[in-house]
Order: C-alpha cells, then structure tokens, then sequence
C-alpha cells in the first residue's frame, strides 16, 4: 500500500507527495509534530498537518529570510534574535555572519527543537548546546518581546501560517513590540506568506508594519515549490528611512557566499525588485 501526502492549499488545488516512511509522529502542548520521508523532498517537518520545511528545498527559504535582510544595515550587526524557526534554518544562516556575537532563538515549542535536532541534521546541526552564540529560549514570543526593548540589531520572525498561537505574529502590536525591541537602527525581517494565495495578507502585513512605525518597508520573493503556490514572499522593514541597498558591499566572506546554494551577490543587489502583480496590489 502506498503513502500520500496531502496538503490543501485552496478548494481546488494542493501539494501531494509519495512518503516512504513516518519518522516520528507525536503531540506537544501545543501542536501536532510529523516528520515524514518523502521520495521527492527528502525529509518532510510538518506542524498540525502542515508543511513547515523540507529537506530538498528548505535552503531557498532560509537563505531569503535572512540574508536580503541582514545586508540592509549600514553596519554590521551584532545581535539578532529569531523568533520561531525551531527546526534551526534561519539560525544556520545567521551564524555565517562573523560580526553576530548574540543570537537568540525564541521557540514556543521545545518539542519541534528536539524534533528537528534528531530527524533534520541538516538543518539543526547548529542547536547545539555547545554553540557559545547561541542562546535558545522556549517561551512565547510576544512575551519575550516584552521584557527586552532596544536589543536587538535584527528580528528574524521565522512563524507558521497566521493561525492559532501564530495569528499575533502579524499583528501591528506585535510589529510594534519588534520595533521597541530593537535598536535606533533595527530592521525586521517576517515571512509574509504566498503571492499566488496571500496577495492580501501581504497587504495587511505592509499596513501593519507601517502603523508600528516602520519608516521602510520592501519585500522580496523566491520559489519555494513545497509551500503554497510554489512562491513565496518575505516582508523587510526599517526603523529609520536610509538609502543604503546591498550594492557591492555585503557583511558576508566570499568564502561563506560560495556556500549558499540560492542566493548569491548579484541577488541580492536586485531581491526587492517585484513582479508587476504584486507591485500594485501593494500600492
């Protein structure tokens, strides 16, 4: 008998993919937590029935989330925090950058962090214990954010979908507590979901951003073909209005560059240029 996999991403139409095996199946306080191995996607993180990443593309999506971003400073950055991203991508990405000296992981669910440090190596391979930068934190991000105003030099909100406990991630009050929490010169880097199904969260995310306070707001996209519509899309915003783009001068080595597997320099130079139908629905 074979397995499927299947995701519905609207009425009509999914994501559906053979597995090979269940590799773990379990219940946290909070969620349901799977990992599949897919013949397609390699390893397969799901939460409550949803794809969270992938073996075969997950790179695309870590690498758009931090690295557009993070080359926006005038100056290197020296803390950031990531809120969610548990399986431990968005971190991996991060600690390519030298000038990082803190950087905390602020987790809901400490389960999806053992999870992934057990079935996912690839990804979570810098969880360590033994990583002297890392700090990891299994509390609410919300809350975390209350107690830490004027920290970080860049939040990274790695979330699930805006649902259940993820729905206040992409509220104003929460940009707004991102933006106390970082320092004059912040910048806040969000996954804002799929162009192809969300063109109005994007929207909404955009307003709910500039009603925090952000003065900067741009957005960049990638393919990301296990999500919804195979296109996704990440929300950038500033704290301070500057003309600095990635432009010849980026925080990362040229040794680090030449181990990305999806962006490079001349992608970042032009990353926040956007197809035409997303342009205008953001006016």
């Amino acid at each position: 008998m074979e397995l499927w996999f299947t995701e519905k991403h609207s009425s009509g139409s999914g994501l559906v993919l053979r597995c090979n095996k269940t590799l773990f199946s379990g219940n946290s306080d909070i969620q349901r937590i799977d990992v599949l191995e897919t013949e397609e996607f390699g390893r397969m993180l799901l939460l409550d029935g949803l794809v969270m990443t992938t073996e075969r593309d997950e790179f695309i999506y870590h690498e758009m989330m931090v690295h557009p971003g993070i080359n926006l400073h005038s100056h290197a950055p020296e803390t950031a925090l990531v809120i969610g991203g548990g399986d431990g991508g968005t971190v991996r990405e991060l600690m390519r950058y030298n000038s990082l000296r803190k950087i905390v992981l602020c987790e809901i669910d400490s389960m999806v962090v053992e999870v992934s440090r057990q079935f996912l190596p690839g990804i979570s391979t810098c969880l360590s214990s033994s990583n002297s930068r890392l700090e990891v934190v299994f509390q609410d991000g919300d809350m975390f954010l209350s107690d830490n105003r004027n920290v970080f030099d860049h939040i990274f909100v790695d979330s699930s979908d805006p649902a259940g406990a993820a729905e206040v991630l992409f509220s104003a009050g929460f940009y707004r507590k991102c933006f106390d929490s970082m320092r004059k010169d912040g910048i806040l880097s969000v996954q804002s979901e799929s162009p192809i199904y969300h063109l109005d969260l994007m929207a909404r995310v955009r307003e709910a951003m500039m009603e925090a306070g952000f003065a900067d707001i741009r957005f960049c996209t990638a393919p990301v073909p296990s999500y919804p519509g195979g296109f996704w899309s990440w929300a950038v915003g500033r704290k301070s209005i500057s003309n600095h783009l990635p432009s010849g001068r980026f925080f990362l080595s040229e040794e680090e560059f030449g181990k990305l597997k999806y962006v490079t320099q001349d992608l970042l130079t032009s990353c926040f240029i956007l197809p035409a139908f997303i342009r205008k629905a953001l006016r």
